[in-house]
């Protein structure tokens, strides 16, 4: 696969991307379940380290999510300005 094609499929996939990270439900899907996971993280007792954990690696693994989709974005726009300098050629 040549670069161009590379970067064409890095647009289009970080155009799917965006797509979720700006659908509504997906925002409030996010949100609610971090709620969640502090509610349950505060509801715990002291003695409940192996609950805290796991709401701790539930947050984290959302976290890293989040994060995944950022990097995709911006592989994307990455890509697009490399397209644009093939194009200018």
């Amino acid at each position: 696969m040549s670069q161009k094609e590379q970067n064409k499929r890095e647009v289009a996939f970080a155009a799917l991307g965006q797509l979720v990270v700006n659908n509504e439900a997906y925002q409030q899907a996010m949100t609610a379940r971090k709620a969640q996971i502090f509610d349950v993280f505060c509801k715990t007792k002291q003695d409940q380290t192996d609950v805290r954990e796991e709401a701790w690696r539930t947050m984290k693994n959302m976290e890293a999510l989040e994060k995944w989709f950022e990097h995709l974005l911006n592989t994307g726009k990455m890509a697009e300005q490399s397209l644009k300098a093939i194009d200018e050629q």
